[in-house]
């Protein structure tokens, strides 16, 4: 795939690219493009181990950007989202195709969970819950974001960082 720029956008050879209304229209009802899945199934998957020490770093991918991260010790937990949907309530909004490897309570202890930013696929309050009836981590996350945490009543200890 060739990539060029033309001063004002990125071209991708052989893409027209300036599609306008019309033509998205034609394309999401002419039945052409792919559906997305109800659900897909993974084959179960032995627990990770309780602790990986000294220099040896191992990750494993729980879900959409959940991702266990276990080196030196330390237990890491990106991003928790171990709900059936993205949103605040659980009977609506959108909903995952496939279930998370490992639930709350089939995770490693944790020691600290990394919140990259509070949208409900990223920080996922249900989980920080069921999370903290199994696990008391530290949570480092954006700046504003601990009056988030402190209504889900976690307990969980908090560090909020700005830019830098």
């Amino acid at each position: 795939m060739k990539l060029t720029h033309d001063g004002s956008r990125y071209l991708i050879a052989g893409h027209r690219g300036d599609a306008g209304f019309a033509a998205v229209l034609k394309w999401q009802l002419s039945g052409g493009r792919a559906r997305w899945p109800q659900a897909i199934e993974d084959a179960p998957r032995p627990p990770p181990p309780a602790r990986v020490e000294g220099d040896a770093l191992r990750a494993t991918w729980i879900g959409h950007a959940t991702v266990l991260i276990q080196t030196a010790g330390l237990n890491i937990l990106t991003d928790p989202f171990l709900s059936a949907r993205a949103s605040p309530l659980q009977w609506t909004g959108p909903r995952r195709v496939r279930a998370p490897a490992f639930e709350a309570q089939g995770l490693p202890p944790i020691d600290i969970i990394l919140l990259s930013h509070n949208h409900y696929d990223h920080m996922d309050l249900p989980a920080l819950r069921a999370i903290s009836r199994h696990h008391k981590p530290h949570v480092v996350t954006p700046l504003g974001n601990a009056a988030y945490i402190g209504r889900a009543k976690t307990g969980f200890a908090i560090t909020e960082l700005g830019w830098g």
